[in-house]
């Protein structure tokens, strides 16, 4: 276990107790909640009450965000790399233990990739993220407006062409359409079949994004798809996921179907 080092000077704005600032709310339980840093830079943690430890943090730099009045309650936390992951816990005062898996990515990334973090328990709450835009809009609705094509109001939606490694040797998996908002995180890939001869099943149900898994609701538009030039040899898959969630991060599970 790791105490709170205060011996390197910072000069921080504050912007967890800031109005012009919305931080992002994590409610969280007894699982571990992936928090995305970019890489660089600072992110600010608010915990409900002071923190008291913090476990496997070597690997990043934590200070309270104000150094002339420092509270334990406002970290700020600066990757010591440029990309990873690490699970780390914070225990606070009256022995809660939040635990994370603190993952760093590129602030090229399509996703949003919030500066503030709130975590708030999951017994007290009632309705998360009362008041915000798109708050009201559940997984199945977003799903359903991402098949649509729909306009998702809160949402911030962006086309983009983000190739990534499917694993399996000759399909291709590019992202094409990302959707960020408070509650989830929505994205729509393309999947290719460029082999000659194979017929491919995009198996959705072992599909996972991130570790642990980040993703809530899947669908896929044609889960066989056929060989390049034989028929139908793309197909999309739209997944809904937690809004901390990497599209990088995406194991698409695909099997060779065999013919009988």
């Amino acid at each position: 276990m790791k105490r709170i080092n205060l011996a390197v000077p910072m000069l921080v704005l504050i912007m967890g107790l800031s109005s012009s600032v919305r931080a992002r709310t994590i409610y969280f339980g007894s699982e571990v909640e992936v928090i995305t840093l970019p890489a660089g830079d600072d992110t600010l943690l608010k915990f409900p009450s002071e923190v008291r430890t913090i476990t496997r943090a070597q690997r990043y730099e934590i200070q309270p965000a104000d150094p002339e009045q420092p509270s334990y309650s406002v970290l700020r936390v600066r990757p010591r790399f440029s990309s990873g992951a690490n699970n780390v816990a914070f225990i606070l005062n009256d022995g809660t233990i939040i635990r994370t898996k603190l993952t760093v990515a590129s602030t090229a990334s399509p996703e949003k990739i919030d500066s503030v973090y709130e975590f708030k328990s999951k017994d007290g709450l009632i309705s998360q993220d009362e008041g915000k835009a798109g708050a009201a809009l559940s997984d199945l609705e977003l799903m359903k407006a991402m098949i649509r094509g729909d306009e998702v109001p809160g949402y911030d939606i962006k086309s983009v062409s983000r190739n990534i490694t499917p694993g399996f040797r000759g399909v291709t998996s590019t992202l094409i359409k990302v959707y960020t908002g408070n509650r989830f995180n929505g994205y729509i890939f393309e999947i290719v079949n460029k082999t000659k001869d194979k017929r491919l099943l995009v198996n959705i149900q072992n599909l996972m994004l991130g570790d642990p898994n980040q993703a809530i609701f899947s669908s896929v538009e044609t889960p066989i798809i056929d060989p390049e030039k034989q028929g139908r040899s793309r197909t999309l898959v739209r997944i809904v996921a937690k809004p901390t969630s990497i599209y990088s991060k995406l194991i698409l599970p695909i099997e060779t179907v065999l013919n009988k």
